[in-house]
């Protein structure tokens, strides 16, 4: 399926060209009138000067919300 807009990274929002590594993480609605799963896409390879990819950073924010969560 080919769609005419580009995808775009949740976590910096710049565009996922066509040649770029990405990853998918598939997001479950709790809407019972939902059409099934939708999907973040991120960059999976880093930007220049950058020490993390936009995934990467994803997790680690992720990461430290349940830690936080659960110190709470």
């Amino acid at each position: 399926m080919v769609t005419s807009s580009p995808q775009r990274c949740a976590y910096c929002e710049y565009p996922i060209e066509p040649e770029d590594r990405w990853v998918r993480e598939k997001i479950y609605e709790s809407a019972p009138s939902s059409n099934g799963p939708s999907y973040f896409r991120y960059h999976a390879d880093l930007f220049v000067g950058e020490e993390i990819s936009c995934w990467e950073k994803h997790l680690m924010e992720l990461e430290i919300t349940r830690a936080t969560a659960w110190a709470a």
